[in-house]
């Protein structure tokens, strides 16, 4: 995940929350202390668990400019498939360039 952010890092258009579904939030920090992570994890077990129904990590979801989730799968591959993966989807998802962020297609 810490590729895929510093590759994204200088846009604006694409944002990375990070959420723990760990019982212990004690055990965060020293997690990302020891990995050397500099990105932001919130704890949100009771969230995940009860209000978004995950129940297996890591989930990797792409939500659009306009709050739909576009694409949600779970898990990890250390070969660097992931991170071409994930890079792939924001890229597929990223609003046009011109296309204002609240327009949710025709109809509106």
């Amino acid at each position: 995940m810490q590729k895929v952010i510093e590759q994204y890092k200088s846009r604006p258009d694409v944002q990375f929350l990070m959420l723990s579904t760990d019982e212990n939030p004690g055990l965060i920090g020293p997690f990302m202390q020891e990995h050397k992570y500099t990105f932001t994890v919130l704890p949100a077990y009771a969230y995940a668990e009860g209000s978004l129904k995950v129940f297996g990590i890591p989930e990797n979801w792409i939500v659009d400019a306009n709050g739909v989730v576009r694409l949600k799968g779970m898990g990890y591959d250390a070969t660097g498939k992931w991170e071409k993966g994930m890079s792939e989807a924001i890229e597929k998802y990223a609003p046009e360039k011109d296309a204002p962020a609240s327009a949710s297609g025709p109809g509106n």
